[in-house]
Order: C-alpha cells, then sequence, then structure tokens
C-alpha cells in the first residue's frame, strides 16, 4: 500500500480546508496570547523581580488590550471559517504524511536479513507542545523556539556515529557465537598492565578513549579486525591509519576482567558506545540484566521517533522541516477533529508525531471511545505503523511494526485506562492481521508511549497487572511493583524545572544519580509501599516512570532472535520539557538454514 500525502482526498478539499483555517487562525492566536500574557512561568517570574516594578503590570495591560482588540475583529471571520471546517473533517484522513528522497539511499535493500544482525533505535519522547496558553500551565512557554531546539538536538544525533568497542579476551573464540558485544560500564579493561580505573581522568577513560575513533557501518568490518592495531599505534604514537611494518611492535595485549558490579554506572558522561555487529547470535536462556542508562545525549542513529503531545500544528510543521532530512518518512497531525465518530467535540488531534529513517508501508489510527475532564478534548488514541527495513535474498520483505500511544491522564480514572490498554492489545492485532502477507518476515513489533501510570504507585496497580505487559516485554520492570536497579522516573517536577541544579542536561543527570536530589526534581509514586526485606525491593527512589518502550518476541517470525541492546534515559532536553525522553535500542539477527538450532 502506498500512503498518499494529503489527508484529504483531493487538492479542492485541501484547499478549502487551509482557507477556512487561515479564517480561524487569528481568533485562534489572539486567544492563545491574551491568556499567556497572564500565565508566567517559574523562569519568567524570576525574571519579572529583577525589573522595574512597572514594566511587567505595564506589558500585561498592553498586551491584553492589544489581543482583545484583535479578537473581538478577527471573531466573524473565525466563526465563517469554523462553519466550513468542521464538516471538512468527516472526510479527512486521521493524519498527514510526507515523504522526501530517503536520506539513507534504498534503505529497503541495505539489509538482508542474514549474517550479520542489524540495531534498529527507538526514541520517545513527551514533548508538551500545546498551545502557548496551555504549555504555561505545565511551566513551559515558547513552544516554536523549543519545537526548532529539539528536532535540532535529534537530527544531531543521527549525524553522529555510532562508536564500536571489541574487546578481545582468551574466551572470545570459544564464544564466538555468543553476543561479543562489551560496554565500558560493565566491563573493566586492563592496557599493559594499567587498569582502565587507575587511568581515569576528568574527560573519562584516557587510555581507551585515546585509541577510539568514530566508525561508520560501512567500514565497520575492517575496523573491528584492526582495532589490536589501532590501540599498538596509539600507544607508539603513530597513527592508526599508517601501516605498521609486519614484526615492529605487537598487538597490544587487552585483557577482559568482568567486573563483580555489573550494574555500575559509567564514571564519566560519553556518547553512547555501539556495538561489535557480530554473526547470528544464539539466543540467552537467561534473565535481562541489561542496566539503564543515563544520558546528557540522545543515544546515535535513531532509526524511530516517536514524540506526544505535538497538538500546535505549527510546532509539528517545524519538527516535520528540521527532522525531515534525517527522517524520510514522517507522520504528523495524527488524530481527528469535530465530531468524527467519536461522542465528544475534539477540538485537539492525539499529539502523536512519528519519524522513520525506513518507508512506510503502512499506518492506521484509532481513536479511544471514553474519555473525561480535560482528556475529552484531545482525540487520544493509536497510533499502528508497518514498516519495511530490508529485503531477503528470496526478495521477501523484512517488516517492523511500531505502535504509538497516550493514554488518559486523570489519575483516578484507572478503569479508562485498563479500557484503553485493553483496546490496544485488539487494535493491534487487527491491525497486524490485516496488513500481513506472506511475502515478508516480521523482524520486531514495538510498543511505545505515555502511559499515565507507574509501575511503583499503589494506586496503579490495576494497570501495572494488565495483559499487555505480559504479552509485552518491559525492559525496566521485574515484576508488577518492582522495577529494575538504575531506572528512575520520566515525569519531572515542574516547578523546579528551571533551578540551576537542572537546568543543563549534564546538572539534570548528575541530580538524577544523586537520591536526594531525584527526590527533590522528580515527581513520585503515589501511596507507594516498600518492601524493605526484599532483595529486589522496587526502586521507588527512582521516581514515576510514565513513558514506556515495550516489545514483543511471539509475534515476530520464528527465525528471528530480538535482543536487548541498551535502554537510556536522556536529559538533553532539560528546561524544554516536563518529561524525560527515553531511548531502546534492539539488536535483531536471523537464524539461517545452515545455523544449528539451540536446545533449551
Amino acid at each position: 500500500m502506498v500512503l498518499r500525502e494529503s489527508p484529504f482526498p483531493n487538492a479542492c478539499v485541501h484547499g478549502l480546508h487551509s482557507v477556512a483555517w487561515a479564517l480561524i487562525f487569528p481568533c485562534f492566536w489572539s486567544l492563545d496570547h491574551m491568556i499567556a500574557i497572564c500565565v508566567p512561568t517559574t523562569r519568567e517570574t524570576r525574571q519579572k523581580q529583577e525589573q522595574e516594578c512597572y514594566l511587567y503590570p505595564m506589558k500585561v495591560f498592553f498586551g491584553v488590550l492589544f489581543c482583545l482588540t484583535l479578537l473581538v475583529i478577527c471573531m466573524p471571520l473565525a466563526l465563517l471559517g469554523f462553519i466550513v471546517w468542521a464538516p471538512l473533517q468527516a472526510v479527512r484522513r486521521p493524519f498527514s504524511y510526507s515523504v522526501i528522497e530517503d536520506p539513507m539511499g534504498d534503505a529497503r535493500k541495505q539489509w538482508t536479513g542474514y549474517g550479520e544482525g542489524m540495531g534498529f533505535g527507538f526514541l520517545e519522547a513527551n514533548l508538551c507542545f500545546l498551545p502557548n496558553c496551555l504549555a504555561r500551565f505545565n511551566n513551559l512557554a515558547r513552544t516554536q523556539r523549543r519545537a526548532a531546539q529539539i528536532a535540532t538536538h535529534i537530527c544531531a544525533s543521527v549525524d553522529r556515529p555510532r562508536i564500536t568497542v571489541c574487546v578481545d579476551s582468551p574466551t572470545s573464540m570459544s564464544i564466538s557465537s555468543q553476543s561479543r558485544r562489551s560496554s565500558l560500564a560493565p566491563v573493566k579493561v586492563a592496557f599493559n598492565s594499567l587498569s582502565v580505573n587507575e587511568a581515569q581522568a576528568p574527560g573519562g577513560f584516557l587510555p581507551v578513549m585515546n585509541s577510539l575513533h568514530y566508525i561508520d557501518s560501512s567500514e565497520e568490518n575492517s575496523e573491528v579486525e584492526n582495532f589490536p592495531a589501532n590501540i599498538s599505534a596509539s600507544q607508539t604514537g603513530e597513527h592508526p591509519s599508517e601501516p605498521a611494518a609486519v614484526g615492529d611492535s605487537q598487538p597490544a595485549e587487552i585483557t577482559e576482567v568482568v567486573s563483580n558490579e555489573q550494574h555500575s554506572k559509567c564514571p564519566a558522561p560519553s556518547p553512547t558506545l555501539g556495538k561489535c555487529h557480530c554473526r547470528t547470535r544464539a539466543k540467552q536462556n537467561k534473565k535481562e540484566d541489561l542496566v539503564a542508562e543515563i544520558s546528557p545525549i540522545f543515544p546515535a542513529d535513531m532509526a524511530f521517533v516517536c514524540l506526544l503531545e505535538v497538538f500546535e500544528k505549527r510546532a509539528a510543521a517545524k519538527l516535520k522541516q528540521l527532522l525531515q532530512p534525517a527522517f524520510g518518512h514522517v507522520l504528523y497531525d495524527v488524530g481527528v477533529y469535530g465530531f468524527h465518530s467519536c461522542c465528544e467535540f475534539k477540538f485537539l488531534n492525539s499529539g502523536i508525531f512519528f519519524a522513520s529513517r525506513y518507508p512506510i508501508l503502512d499506518a492506521k489510527y484509532y481513536c479511544f471511545p471514553r474519555a473525561r475532564g480535560e482528556d475529552a478534548l484531545a482525540a487520544k488514541g493509536l497510533l499502528c505503523v508497518k514498516i519495511q527495513v530490508g529485503l531477503t535474498p528470496n526478495d521477501l520483505r523484512i517488516v517492523g511494526y511500531v505502535s504509538c500511544t497516550h493514554l488518559h491522564a486523570t489519575a483516578e480514572d484507572n478503569h479508562i485506562r485498563q479500557n484503553q490498554l485493553s483496546h490496544i492489545v485488539d487494535w493491534i492485532s487487527e491491525f497486524m492481521t490485516a496488513t500481513g502477507c506472506k511475502d515478508e518476515m516480521v523482524v520486531f513489533d514495538v510498543l511505545c508511549g505515555d502511559f499515565n501510570f507507574d509501575n511503583s504507585s499503589m494506586e496503579d496497580h490495576l494497570e501495572q497487572q494488565h495483559q499487555i505487559l505480559k504479552l509485552y516485554k518491559d525492559p525496566c520492570c521485574i515484576a508488577p511493583g518492582k522495577e529494575k536497579p538504575g531506572v528512575v522516573g520520566t515525569l519531572l517536577e515542574q516547578r523546579t524545572m528551571y533551578e540551576e541544579q537542572v537546568i543543563s542536561p549534564e546538572n539534570l543527570q548528575r541530580a538524577l544519580e544523586i537520591d536526594e536530589l531525584r527526590k527533590q526534581y522528580l515527581a513520585f509514586p503515589i501511596n507507594c509501599v516498600i518492601d524493605t526485606d526484599s532483595p529486589e525491593a522496587s526502586t521507588v527512589g527512582g521516581g514515576r516512570r510514565i513513558d514506556y518502550l515495550l516489545y514483543r518476541e511471539d509475534t515476530v517470525a520464528q527465525e528471528v532472535t530480538t535482543e536487548l541492546d541498551e535502554f537510556t534515559f536522556i536529559t538533553q532536553l532539560a528546561g524544554m520539557t516536563d518529561h524525560l525522553p527515553i531511548a531502546m535500542r534492539l539488536f535483531i539477527s536471523m537464524a539461517s538454514e545452515d545455523d544449528p538450532v539451540d536446545e533449551f
């Protein structure tokens, strides 16, 4: 199926809709700014105290007077535009699609599936791109400026190559079929009798990092093979790219010593470390013990981006404009307006924004049937997307599914969220059944979004035990009510967002690693009980984790192995949103007919 870009069936209807919105917009703009002038953020309140006492009242008075005058003048035109705009929503498709020439070339043919595996990065972030007057009630302002800054940060992470670290060890030959990836967090590397821990400096791991360089995916294999020679060259002062005479120097001996503290954090902020892509990996018949990391930058090489609360049309357009050079396929303005088969009139869309570096084959939006309070004004729902990520030598399409959602927000409405979770299970199954083909192979099934409940609050115990969390794996969860070590909350305290300790990505990262500061700057679980006798007690000190990235294994092809590569909490958007973005990387490999089948 080929998606058309316009949400309307023809150009005439699209043009009429644009004219109607142009008549409504001046009234909307004046009302938005009139309210925003009267609702300062804590940062603006602090700045106001440093100004002359008469300046702020004058600014408010003349600003409200100007906006009120414009509102009265534009009201008749807005009414006419609304009369034209509202009926057109019945024929509008519930999302807009934008595509440019694939920045990755023909991405569908870059991966053939068999042989070396492939890593896919997923990013989820709640940005609170509401109209400016509503965003200020969340202590955020300047939606357009924030949109440009956030898009710039995400694009910069795509352009930054992943660092590949390979460690040779005496047992590496005997475990060649297993994962040979290593990172600096759980592994200590002895370097010519000088351990990394002894050679730390304020800048990080000097001996190791000096011997590393960025590796493109095209040259990854050759660089991995020459890695010992590169380390030797760095010791002798030679450039790694210069050929060394045979016998001049022996490769440096690298001994891998597995740390007893598998969950220790990396002592210095550094770019997310890439993994060594080896041959097909055997399934690990053990519990995943990957430790989540807190990073001041977005992970490199993200493939899929799901952004939430992108309600403001101009912010969505700015995101699309800036992200599309890196992410060639974008779904935005997702959701319905007006009545459109929903009970309540919808003034806002779902707020979901999805960007992909791989071609989108199909997409469908489902609107939640039940809502209450302010959530009834927004068309919250589920966006299901089917993406092609490769092509096998037998011309079988390699596809993946990503579903994005934003659940009901009111804390006491547990029954509504439970109902929405049940709808999500049914809708994803329906979408995969309707779009599935025999000539394709499913390699991942990911669900992400803001679920508006956490895994620690007693009031959320019903949602914590829902069927969907048994079907999908949560990388941060041990069991209902118990989080893994290193997991932190994703909901920030809005009143303290602009304090010096958390205003920058580095400061926020440090604050989240200290218990006392974390309690001050993160929202905390509701009525949580700590079981101090349990060795796996819930880490309630981490705050409320309401943003989720989940993946499922029983819906992918039988020969596919899904391995969690990394999970990251990101602080780069400090001061720009009231949520922490999260990222997950899955390593996908396929077993060929010649590979042995593991016995369990």
